[in-house]
Parts: C-alpha cells; structure tokens; sequence
C-alpha cells in the first residue's frame, strides 16, 4: 500500500501495487490468522498515516482486504485439497485462486462507487478491461516468487530484482505519459479556448478542461461582466457561494486582492446555502487577471481521492493555463463589448435596429397559435422642437426618461428597442389583438405624461402604430413596415394610436399599380371634373360651385377620390392633378361669363400645394390664359391640413 501508485484510464485512477506477491506467500506458508494480522495491521498504518483515507473509505478498505484475503485462502484450499500437495498443484492454485479474487476485488469497488454514481456494470466492464493484462501478469510473477520459495525459501529473495524492475518500468511509464499527455492537454487546452471568441463559450471550455486536466471534483468560473453582474460556468457540484456582482465579493476580495494563486482549505471559503458539509478538500482559487485587474474568478475542487490531491505540479499547471485563459476571456469579452455597442443604442442601453430585427424575425419564425405577437412602433411628437429648444442635452434626457418608462410597462417576454432618432419600437405577445391595442394605448398614455427637462415641465406626446405579425409575413421588415405606416397614420390624424388596416396603407402593391393608372389619366384626360352647385339658402338662388375630380376606370370602375389624391399626394403627382383641375375650372369659369352667369368657383388644394412657392404663378397663368378675374375663384383648404406645418 505505500509503494502503490495509479495509473489513469477514462478519468479513473487503476492501482498498481503487486500487492499479489506477498498475498501468494501468505496462502502457502501462514495460517489464516497469520495471514490477517501480516496484512491488516500495516495496511491500517499507511492508510490512514499516508494515504490519510477518511473513516468511511478507511473501513471500506480495510474491509475489503480482510473479505479478499479470506476468499483467497479458502478458494487455494478447496484447489488444493482437489489437486493434491504437490509443488505444481499449490503454484497453480495460488496462480487461480489470484486470478479470481483479485478481479472479484476489483469488481466490489467498482459496485460500491457505482452505488452512489450511477453505472455500476458499465464501470465494472470498462475496469475489467483496462487491468486484465496487469491482473494476469501480476498473478503470474507471484506464482514464480511462490515457485522459488518452495524451492528453496532463500530463493524467493532472488524474485525482488524482476518484481522491482517490472514495478519501476511501470511507475516510470506511468509518470511519462501522464506528463505527456498533461504536455498535450495544456497545448490542446491553449487551442481550445482560443478558438471562439463568445466569452460564455471561452468559459465553459475552460472550467470543463480544468476538471478533466487536473482530475478535479468540480470547478466554476465566475466572470465579472462590464455591467457589473457575474455569469457563473460550472461543472459539477460547487459547494460555495460565488459571488453574483463584481461588487459582491467581500467574501473572495481577499483572494481577488492577492492577483495570485492560491490552495486553501474548503472550510474556510463562504459556504452554500443549501450545500451539505464542506469536505475536506482543497480547493484552488486562482484569480483571472489582465492589466486592468480581475475579470473572472477560477474555484477548482480537488476529489477526496488521495492521489488525486493537488500539489505544487498542479498549481504551476493552473498557473500557466489561467495565463492562456486571461487572453482568450479579455479578447472574448473585448469582443462581447464591441457586438453589444453594435447591437445596443449607447444612449439608453436598448437593442438597436440590427438586433431588433434579429429578434423580430425570430418572433417571425416561432408563431404561437395561442397568442398573438405584435409590433408597436413609437414616435415622440414634436421631439424636434425640445432638441431646438432646450438643446440636445435636454432631448437625450427626454429619450432616457421615456426609455425608461416603457421599460417599466413591458412583460418579461417583450422587446423594446430604440431604431433611431425619437422612433422606438416594442416587440410583444399578447391573448389577442385587442390586448396588444390596449397596450399601446397604455404606452401612449404613460409616454404623453409630464417630464422635467432643465427645471421645465413639458409635455410631449406619442404616435404608436400597432401591426400584427401574420403566418403570410417571411421576415421581420414586413410586419415592421406595417406598424410604421400604421404609426405615420396616428401622427397624421392625431389619434395617439392606430393599428394597421389596408385603407391606411399608401404603398401597396394595388397602390402602387394605381399610380401607373393615375399617371395615364392625367395625361390622356382619363379624368373627369365635375361642379357642384352652391345654393343661397335665401333667395334660393344658384351662387357658384365647387369643382370636383371623380375617375372612372375601364377595369376598376369609380374610383374614390379619397384613395387616388391620396396616392398622387405621397408620389409627387399632386402638382400635375391640381393643375388639371385648375385649368379645367377656370376654362369653365370663363364660359359662365360668356353665357352671362355670375358665378364663383371653388377649386380644393392639398396641403402639398401649400409648400409650392410657384403656387401664386402657376394659378395666375391659368387666370389670365382664360381673361378671368381673380375674385371669382376661390382656393379651399381644409383647417386640420393647417396643423401638418403649424409656422409655415
């Protein structure tokens, strides 16, 4: 038991003694009871002096040694008394009787772990396989030590030259393979952290290798983020409490402040809440550090296993790969920050336009037929006057404050985001449709509450436009464009909240072949104007008239006004419709005169042709093309038209 040492299959330590010989002596040449007392009592000694086995472990072994030994000699007495006393049959049956208590050994250790781990025929087969070949030979070197004794009894000594050299060559090997395979795995390791640069990913590599590298019980990482949380990677059962923040680590500063590695004892590190006793194991703390300082605290548990006990090699190791992880974790993080900056607005922290599209396309993927997912486009009303007014600090102040705000009113699964400028948009899941239009008229409602900028209250509304997302819709700009027109809408009529209907879209397809259409009328005279008397209510008498646009289509039939001036309007063709008519009135005025009719007409402008500044000309032509005078035409326009451009 003192020369013992182990050698490594599949993460489990096999140990070679050959402690077969001096078991093969005591079968031939003591009693039972001399053989008890040849093996327990020093057994007993070095287990618990230098391999230090807790009691449980202690009992168990001794156990095992005395269940082993007495097998053994009952099993080469029945061989023996079958075979007979000769000098061959004792040498086989020693040979047998080893052959099969020694694995039955095996076996009962691998039934005992397996009975708390799991897997116990799975662990039995694999140890049967990997020490077959040591078992035999090491029965066949106690049968000729046995061999030799019988012989001679001086003789046996002549078997300590092979028995030792076999165990040096081993041990030898042992030692070199495992240091070659440490060498490979502290260079696989190097290899493997470095090749992602997702911190989250860096980190599970490497609290993973850590375990495997140095055979440990279980290890975490705790990385320290730039907000100021911790994200905790573990493997295995970790009985501490880490710290949750980077300003939560009173109870690890110390270690934090030394910058240095460190093998404690577990008992005196902040204990779980709900973990069972600290055992009395090691633990390495080793501190991840960069110019900066710490980035992320490393715990390593040794295993209760002796010859699985940290030591100076294994701090050295830690040291060395904790330096290689410091580079990939701040390039990971370095990394983590710049996609974060590009994916999140700077000003308020939310998603950005990339990321929310990202997102939403997601939300495209994943429809739940038990709800519905909505997007909600947001805009402040008049946020250009607050930047004008109060300067840019104060719009930035309004941004955050209204960023908030919403934040306040979200459900766990909803997104808000910040697209650009003043505009905001909101990811959400809802019951139903009704729902998710209550919650934008909440986020208007709480949105359009006072704030407080440079000592001054003031009040700016908000436009939230509301578009249900559809199994038809292929990618997150669809539905989003759908919410913005809906939300353009809501600013334009000043109803706070709109959600998306086909009459209020202006860009349709069908809108868009109407343009084409619209287009073709104007320049063929496709379009009819038409007068509408204006009666005197008191003398009853016809005073004038208002002249109206009407289009009647070949394939679309009667077309509404409303729907074609509100094409030309968003496409340009407004000047050449209001034109059309213009010239088309004014020519009819000019035949009232001539058939001695004093009437007035009343021609209707958009708002469009407001922001003309030839307006005046281009109605003076038509005047005086005609030798009409000026105070028979009347140009009208709508009083909310008036609010679009309030200065002007």
């Amino acid at each position: 038991e003192y020369v013992v040492f182990n050698v490594e299959f599949r993460k489990e330590a096999i140990s070679f003694s050959l402690s077969e010989i001096p078991t093969a002596l005591a079968l031939v040449f003591l009693s039972p009871p001399g053989a008890l007392l040849a093996r327990l009592p020093i057994s007993l000694l070095v287990l618990m002096v230098v391999r230090r086995n807790p009691p449980y472990k202690l009992a168990f072994n001794i156990s095992l040694f005395a269940v082993e030994l007495l097998l053994a000699i009952e099993l080469f007495r029945v061989l023996v008394d079958w075979w007979g006393g000769s000098d061959g049959a004792v040498i086989a049956a020693v040979t047998v009787a080893l052959l099969v208590i020694v694995p039955l050994s095996s076996v009962m250790i691998s039934v005992a772990i397996g009975r708390f781990e799991g897997n116990t025929l799975a662990r039995i087969g694999d140890e049967l396989r990997a020490t077959w070949w040591m078992y035999t030979v090491n029965c066949v070197l106690a049968a000729m030590t046995v061999a030799l004794a019988l012989i001679e009894p001086i003789l046996a000594a002549l078997a300590a030259l092979p028995v030792a050299g076999m165990w040096y060559v081993l041990h030898s090997h042992g030692q070199l393979g495992q240091r070659l395979r440490d060498l490979d795995a502290v260079h696989g390791f190097a290899g493997r952290v470095s090749r992602s640069l997702d911190p989250s990913e860096v980190a599970a590599t490497a609290v993973s290798d850590f375990v495997d590298l140095l055979r440990a019980e279980s290890a975490a990482l705790v990385r320290f983020r730039d907000d100021g949380t911790a994200t905790v990677h573990a493997v295995g059962r970790i009985p501490f409490r880490l710290p949750a923040r980077r300003d939560h680590t009173d109870d690890w500063s110390t270690y934090l402040a030394a910058g240095r590695i460190q093998l404690v004892d577990s008992v005196n590190l902040p204990r779980a809440a709900n973990a069972a006793e600290l055992v009395s194991a090691k633990t390495i703390v080793a501190p991840i550090m960069t110019e900066v300082g710490p980035i992320a605290l490393l715990v390593i548990l040794e295993r209760e296993i002796p010859a699985y006990h940290f030591n100076a090699q294994d701090l050295a190791r830690v040291q060395d790969l904790t330096e290689q992880l410091a580079t990939s974790l701040s390039k990971g993080m370095l990394h983590e920050r710049i996609e974060f900056e590009a994916r999140h607005d700077a000003l308020t922290g939310l998603p950005g336009r990339t990321m929310f599209e990202s997102i939403a396309a997601g939300a495209v993927r994943d429809q739940r037929a038990s709800e519905v997912t909505c997007i909600l486009m947001l805009d402040l009303d008049r946020f250009k006057e607050v930047n004008d007014t109060l300067g840019h600090h104060a719009g930035d102040d309004l941004l955050v404050q209204f960023a908030t705000r919403m934040s306040a009113l979200l459900a766990p699964d909803d997104v808000l985001a910040r697209l650009a400028g003043d505009e905001f948009a909101i990811l959400c899941r809802r019951p139903d449709h009704d729902a998710a239009v209550d919650f934008a008229r909440r986020c208007a409602r709480v949105g359009s509450e006072p704030v407080t900028l440079d000592g001054l209250e003031i009040v700016v509304t908000v436009s939230v436009g509301v578009a249900q997302i559809t199994p038809l819709d292929v990618d997150a700009l669809q539905p989003m464009r759908r919410a913005d027109i809906a939300m353009y809408n809501a600013k334009w009529q000043r109803t706070g909240v709109e959600h998306y209907r086909d009459e209020i879209d202006r860009r349709t397809p069908a809108r868009l072949s109407m343009l084409g259409d619209l287009r073709s009328a104007i320049e063929s005279d496709g379009l009819d104007v038409v007068y509408q008397p204006k009666l005197d209510l008191v003398t009853g008498r016809i005073v004038g008239a208002e002249a109206l646009v009407r289009w009647e289509h070949q394939s679309r039939g009667v077309v509404a006004p409303t729907e074609f001036v509100r094409v030309a309007e968003d496409t340009g063709l407004i000047k050449e419709l209001t034109d059309l008519v213009l010239a088309r009135g004014i020519a009819m005025l000019r035949t009232f005169e001539e058939h001695g009719l004093d009437l007035g007409l009343a021609v209707n402008l958009s708002t469009h042709d407001l922001f003309d500044s030839r307006l005046p000309q281009r109605v003076r032509s038509y005047l005086d093309d005609n030798g009409v005078r000026a105070s028979a035409l009347t140009l009208e326009i709508t009083e909310s038209s008036l609010f679009v451009d309030a200065p002007r």
